[in-house]
Parts: C-alpha cells; structure tokens; sequence
C-alpha cells in the first residue's frame, strides 16, 4: 500500500501531446513528435504547473502556415508559475512561449532544423539553457526573449537576436556568439534599460551588446 501511495503522489507521466488543466508536477516518459502545421504540444491552462522534460525531446515533423507555425510548450498571459526544465525542443517556431509571470525555464536545448521564430519566451527566471539556429527567414528569429532574472544561458544563430531582454531585467554570465544568420540584424544581446548587465560575454555577432533607453548598469561584459 505504500508503495502505490508513493506512485501516486508522483509526477503525472506524460506520454503524449495534450492540454495541461490542473495545477502539479509532470514529466515526460519519452520523446514527444507534434505533426500539426499548427497548434500547440503541451497546453497548459493552469496556474503552478511544473513540466520535466527529463532529458527527453519534443520535435516537430511538419512546416508551417503563412508566417506562423506550432509550438512546443505554452501558456497565455493568465497563467502564472509555469515551470519547464530539462530536455530538448527541435523544429518548432516557437519552442518555449510563457506569457504569464513568474516562470522558470531552465537546463533546455532548444533549436532547429527550423523554421523557428523563437526559441524561449518567458518572464520570470531563465537560467542555463542553449538555444542554436533560431533563424526562420520571413519571421526573424531570436534565441531568448525574457524580462526577469536571465542568467548562464548561451545562444548562437540566431537571425535577429541571440538574446532579447526586457526592462527591469537582470542579466548576469550569459553568452551570445555567432548571431549573424542571413540578413538578419544578428546582436548579441539587447536590453531595455534600466536593467543589471553583468559578466555577459557577446562577440562575433553583428552587433554585440545594444542596451536601449537609460539607466542600465553595463559591468564587467565583454561585447567589443
């Protein structure tokens, strides 16, 4: 009896793409493929949700519509306290979308073969996560756009921007390399002051570290 007691207060396994209603902890048991055009993997329409992707991979096998294509993992506006961790997103436009506050997005890889708009999109704290080749031709393509506490991230090939950050912002110990896909305007890292700027490290991009408006404080970067 106790070992079916402790079964059941695990996390609910998640074994295919679905919509996510009530609040807990879930995690996947293997690698997720999305085959719509458009549409979303893993909806989430509640509060205090938190997803391990436990090293697996959510890809996506189609293209896309128009301008817009799926994405793996999303929650609107009004909903708070979402939690995404460990694994992988390939192929999507959208990999991470969480509109809501108070988010944590951390230990992902997410990348292409694209097209793909954005990698990670979140406000809350987005740590140690790698985002590779977000470059969709027609629609731009940025690694990270976060507001909040963005910290050791690293993001490469990225057509507009490695990183997108949102005022009020710290970012600390992150680095942005190689965003110089195709015509694209390929910065580094962008950042709507007043916002911290610490220890980031931004070079071979077309522009490096572009801080917007006033009042950031721009320490210890590397960004020749």
């Amino acid at each position: 009896m106790q070992a079916q007691d402790a079964r059941e207060e695990g996390p609910t396994e998640i074994e295919k793409c679905q919509t996510i209603s009530k609040s807990g902890s879930y995690k996947l048991v293997h690698n997720l493929t999305f085959t719509g055009a458009i549409g979303v993997c893993l909806q989430i329409t509640a509060d205090f949700v938190t997803i391990d992707l436990a090293g697996f991979m959510i890809s996506a096998s189609s293209g896309r519509v128009g301008g817009f294509g799926p994405t793996a993992i999303m929650a609107a506006a009004d909903r708070s306290s979402i939690v995404v961790r460990n694994g992988s997103i390939s192929s999507f436009f959208e990999g991470i979308d969480l509109r809501g506050d108070g988010s944590i997005v951390e230990g992902l890889r997410v990348g292409g073969p694209c097209p793909c708009g954005i990698g990670i999109s979140a406000k809350g704290i987005v740590r140690g996560n790698t985002t590779v080749g977000i470059a969709d031709i027609a629609a731009g393509g940025i690694g990270i756009v976060a507001t909040g506490t963005v910290t050791g991230n690293y993001a490469t090939g990225s057509r507009d921007a490695g990183f997108e950050i949102g005022q009020g912002s710290t970012v600390i110990g992150n680095t942005a390399i190689d965003n110089v896909f195709g015509p694209g305007p390929g910065i580094g890292i962008s950042v709507n002051c007043p916002s911290n700027v610490t220890d980031n490290t931004a070079v071979n991009n077309n522009a490096n570290l572009v801080l917007n408006g006033d009042g950031c404080n721009n320490t210890n970067n590397v960004a020749p």
